[in-house]
């Protein structure tokens, strides 16, 4: 396939990462623009990266040479800049959120088919080998049936690293949109779509103090809850437990943990791309707890295997939703962090939100299918069609 000539929107933290990953690993895809409402910005990240041509959001959309934006800006501004890259004509990947409700997400599906183009959005981590071979292995039937599943974000907040970390506690942000979509992705991606939602909410604390550079000793005020507890009923009826909070100095809880008939499965960080699953099986246990010990079960592929079939790349990468999504239009087949995904899970976020505020259940209106996994042996600059 021909390169895809690339725009990055939002010149902020994230950028450099997405930039820095798609130039090393993807390359379908070329940068060749980027912009920012501040174009000092823009031009910073243009010479730092080698990107030819950067500019204000206007002239970005305006490029005929691009033909797809990746929309990095903050969360406030993507549903209204997502409008406006659709309306240019332009396939877009957008950072998540994509909007704040998955009613506006569902409108930009709607004009998306209108404007004759494709989007997709983050998280994308789950196309990593991470969550790949932790797929392959419960395809594989390591666990048994999973019944339940336990996943905990539990952090200090951001304020000890990032530059600007007030809009992380706006109204409309908090850890529920911001790390949230990570886990539920997972869960989706592995199990498939949700049915029934109850949940929780608070909000630890009303200011924070910034410890980052260069607002360091300032405060900032909280204007969302900063703690979520829920309870994620799926379609197939497995019950999932997901914490996420910004309140917790240090906690020992496991991140991603599948309960199975058969055994025990530690997934990977959802957040990060690589990491390597540990199972343990039931013969195990009951080798250390009964003489009747059972020969164990080895019938699923080991460390050595899965890391043949999903080779290692650094834990921490984006822009492979891109890439597939690209690759998605050339091969035209369904992209697999597309809008069905990317609606189902931000309607489970507004459901969270909501069984917390009325202290009800919420019942999903949207469904997804799973998204295809990746082909084995795949590096991670080809994101093709599925294992055959």
């Amino acid at each position: 396939m021909d390169r895809v000539k690339t725009g990055i929107l939002g010149c902020g933290v994230i950028s450099s990462t997405y930039i820095k990953n798609i130039q090393e690993l993807y390359q379908p895809l070329e940068i060749v623009a980027c912009a920012d409402v501040d174009t000092g910005k823009a031009e910073a990240r243009a010479r730092e990266f080698g990107i030819e041509t950067w500019s204000d959001p206007d002239h970005l959309l305006e490029n005929k040479d691009v033909s797809m934006i990746i929309n990095l800006t903050p969360p406030k501004f993507h549903y209204e800049l997502n409008r406006r890259i659709l309306m240019a004509g332009k396939n877009l990947f957008c950072e998540k959120p994509f909007a704040f409700t998955w009613e506006q997400a569902r409108e930009l599906t709607v004009l998306a088919e209108e404007r004759g183009v494709r989007i997709g959005g983050a998280p994308d981590t789950f196309l990593g080998p991470g969550l790949q071979r932790t797929r392959l292995l419960l395809e594989r039937g390591a666990i048994g049936r999973p019944l339940y599943l336990n996943a905990a974000m539990m952090s200090c907040g951001v304020e000890t690293w990032h530059p600007a970390p007030a809009q992380f506690y706006q109204e409309g942000a908090g850890p529920l949109y911001d790390m949230g979509p990570y886990y539920i992705t997972a869960v989706v991606a592995l199990f498939g779509p949700v049915a029934e939602i109850r949940a929780m909410a608070a909000t630890g604390f009303e200011k924070r103090k910034i410890y980052s550079q260069p607002l360091a000793g300032e405060e900032l005020t909280v204007e969302t809850p900063t703690y979520y507890t829920a309870l994620l009923k799926l379609s197939g009826g497995l019950i999932a437990n997901l914490t996420i909070s910004f309140d917790i100095w240090k906690a020992t809880l496991p991140m991603f943990e599948i309960y199975g008939t058969e055994g025990t499965l530690s997934a990977p960080d959802p957040n990060m791309s690589s990491g390597m699953p540990e199972v343990t099986r039931k013969e195990t246990v009951l080798a250390d707890r009964t003489a009747a010990a059972e020969p164990l079960n080895r019938s699923f592929p080991d460390e050595e295997e899965l890391r043949r079939l999903y080779p290692e790349t650094a834990e921490y990468i984006r822009g492979a939703g891109a890439l597939d999504l690209a690759m998605a239009i050339n091969e035209n087949r369904p992209a697999r962090a597309g809008m069905d995904l990317v609606c189902h899970v931000l309607e489970a976020i507004n459901g969270i939100m909501e069984a917390a505020k009325s202290g009800g259940c919420y019942y999903m209106k949207t469904t997804c299918g799973r998204p295809e996994p990746l082909k084995e042996r795949d590096s991670a600059g080809e994101v093709r069609q599925n294992r055959k």
